[in-house]
């Protein structure tokens, strides 16, 4: 595998710590800007077909202030943090995509790239937990596609230990779900054929478990499963119905 597709690829490591560091942002009580720092193992199982799970050990940073925020490579800046309903604006990177090299289903295709995406999500509280809606555009113009998320958070639990189921749904845009899973006339063979992909909604299921260990050390879990729909399943590079990744993280919270 080449420099840049590792790269690739603990960057996307990164981008799903990121959930699990957002989980553990919505856990700390407002204060002084805070940084922290950690380390997080790392499953994931991809829907393309003979391509492998992968499994690394990455590093964390965060940083958490009255209205800007980095959680792993997502930027925020909060308007009105006291508001009812709180909107901020945000950028994160889209680090999707393969080399042909990275399964022999991908040979002769070209390299779909990852992007930039620019957004914004408004999000209150609603009942023992948070309800936020989000959307996002790729500035880059890689896919030219857009997302728009909805998702509910759950906070239950005794004391600091915190239990946060989640659910929530994702609309891709066809431009989005095709840039990644499509097969363009051009890429079709004989066992690969040609592959024009729709928008898509894609469910989400996730579980995180937050713990702290004493002094500034804390211990979080997440476990997440995206079910993929038939404009994802039906393409020939595919081979899953869903998207499962889990992960396990130590912190240190420095003030």
């Amino acid at each position: 595998m080449s420099f840049s597709r590792s790269a690739a690829r603990i960057g996307t490591y990164v981008i799903f710590a990121t959930l699990a560091a957002d989980a553990h942002a919505q856990n700390e009580r407002p204060g002084p800007p805070t940084w922290s720092a950690g380390v997080m193992g790392i499953v994931r199982d991809t829907p393309y077909r003979e391509a492998d799970s992968d499994s690394l050990v990455v590093p964390s940073l965060g940083y958490e202030g009255e209205r800007l925020y980095l959680r792993g490579l997502n930027l925020g800046w909060k308007f009105d943090p006291d508001a009812a309903i709180e909107i901020e604006l945000i950028a994160r990177a889209r680090l999707d995509g393969f080399e042909a090299k990275d399964s022999p289903v991908f040979a002769g295709m070209q390299e779909r790239e990852r992007s930039l995406e620019l957004g914004a999500s408004a999000g209150r509280a609603l009942g023992p937990g948070r309800i936020e809606f989000a959307a996002f555009a790729d500035v880059l113009d890689r896919s030219g596609g857009q997302e728009l998320d909805l998702m509910w958070r759950g906070d239950f639990g005794r004391g600091p230990f915190r239990i946060q189921p989640e659910a929530g749904l994702r609309w891709q845009s066809a431009d989005l779900v095709d840039y990644y899973f499509g097969v363009r006339p051009s890429e079709a063979t004989a066992s690969r054929a040609a592959y024009r992909a729709g928008s898509a909604v894609l469910p989400r299921i996730a579980i995180n478990a937050l713990a702290p260990l004493g002094g500034r050390w804390s211990l979080f879990a997440r476990v997440s499963v995206d079910d993929l729909p038939d404009e994802i399943t039906d393409s020939p590079l595919v081979e899953r119905g869903s998207e499962r990744r889990a992960f396990v993280g130590l912190v240190y919270g420095f003030r």
